[in-house]
């Protein structure tokens, strides 16, 4: 059969349910979970998936909300990974992941029911992925082997204005940083005391003159944690929370560096003691043109318009980890296309369960499912896009 009457099979076998797709999306927006805390969303995706006829292992990579999905045709085949995230924010799912996780949903048996009905091998698999909004599952699941065996990954993530294919992100490093003093009576011996507030606040100082010299992708944030707790007291303790990112990793590392030494230096000129630790946070995404391009005519093939390029933003995600072992598009669709609004909101968790929301995943599933069947069908796409990868990761 043509490939373009297979893809609107698809898109009418997506269409017929979407009212249980929808039921999945509320469950998840009217439960909230917190980072690897997601256990009924995870339950209900499993469910859903077994029903279909997949096979579902669940708690993979040694995460308890972790779960991975699966149906093959035949020899296995490629192996097209579709991801879900499901895990909320303290405000709820102001950031759509019910809306990632059910387009997730809808991809998985539009691509099942491709590959039952049509005379090709390959592989549709679902990896439930927890902690993107803090702990970063998908690193976790990365490290662990979970995506070993993926050749393409896609994931939509939800937007406002213009549909896009998500191209390059920040990636950052968290870092947190402690400056013991020593204690004395504020008033009668501060003379005897070692003030790591003091220190604290030269070093918010230090790396203010030091934002002259960053380029302008880098972002730098702080917060002091801990100051002392009576002012009778010089305090003795103080705790620095901080994160810092940009485009570049090179870049990254060597801004990291100077932060470091700026917390030594501020140290050292007050008497105070430091520990730095630095923790690796998100990795930018590396953007596959060749993905991206497929992607992008589908869009245009349900009559839904879509950003030229693959625009950057200053977000960070996870899934960028992933986006260096394999390649990966990231369709972003909107759940209000007037103007951009920020995510995180009271706006975007209410258009999340909106209409606009059911209308974003129906056409993520639809596109992602095309997408599918576009790259079973050329193959030749696939070994494009894991070739494209190996050439751009030399510039990053």
């Amino acid at each position: 059969m043509e490939t373009n009457k297979l893809k609107t099979i698809s898109d009418q076998y997506i269409d017929s349910k979407m009212d249980e797709l929808w039921e999945i999306s509320k469950y998840i927006h009217q439960n909230p979970e917190l980072c690897f805390e997601e256990h009924k969303a995870s339950k209900i995706q499993c469910d859903y998936l077994e029903k279909y006829g997949f096979k579902v292992e669940k708690n993979v990579g040694t995460l308890e909300t972790a779960f991975k999905a699966t149906y093959s045709k035949k020899n296995k085949g490629p192996v097209i990974t579709v991801v879900s995230e499901y895990d909320a924010l303290p405000i709820g799912h102001a950031c759509g992941h019910n809306l990632i996780a059910t387009s997730a949903m809808g991809t998985a048996i539009a691509a099942k029911k491709f590959l039952e009905e049509n005379d090709i091998e390959g592989t549709i698999s679902v990896i439930g992925t927890p902690a993107e909004e803090a702990g970063g599952g998908k690193i976790i699941l990365l490290e662990n082997g979970v995506f070993d065996d993926s050749d393409i990954v896609l994931m939509m993530h939800p937007t406002s204005d213009t549909h896009r294919i998500a191209g390059e992100c920040l990636s950052s490093n968290r870092f947190k940083i402690e400056f013991i003093g020593k204690s004395a009576h504020a008033s009668a011996h501060p003379y005897n005391g070692v003030n790591a507030l003091s220190t604290s606040s030269l070093f918010l100082t230090a790396t203010a003159f030091l934002r002259q010299h960053f380029k302008s992708d880098v972002r730098l944030s702080c917060i002091i944690e801990e100051g002392g707790t009576v002012t009778s007291l010089i305090p003795d303790k103080s705790t620095i929370s901080g994160s810092v990112a940009c485009l570049s990793l090179a870049d990254l590392n060597t801004i990291t560096k100077k932060i470091e030494d700026c917390a030594k230096g501020c140290a050292m000129s007050l008497g105070c003691e430091v520990n730095v630790r630095v923790k690796n946070g998100y990795h930018g995404r590396v953007p596959n043109k060749t993905l991206s391009d497929i992607c992008k005519k589908e869009i245009l093939a349900i009559n839904e318009e879509v950003m030229d390029n693959m625009p950057m933003d200053y977000g960070g995600e996870d899934l960028g980890n992933v986006s260096r072992f394999i390649p990966i598009c990231s369709p972003y669709i909107s759940i209000f296309k007037d103007y951009k609004i920020s995510n995180h909101t009271e706006q975007f968790k209410n258009l999340s369960i909106s209409e606009s929301g059911f209308d974003c995943v129906k056409v993520s599933s639809k596109i992602m499912a095309r997408t599918f069947i576009e790259l079973l069908n050329n193959t030749d796409y696939i070994k494009q896009a894991k070739d494209e990868l190996k050439e751009v990761l030399k510039l990053y």
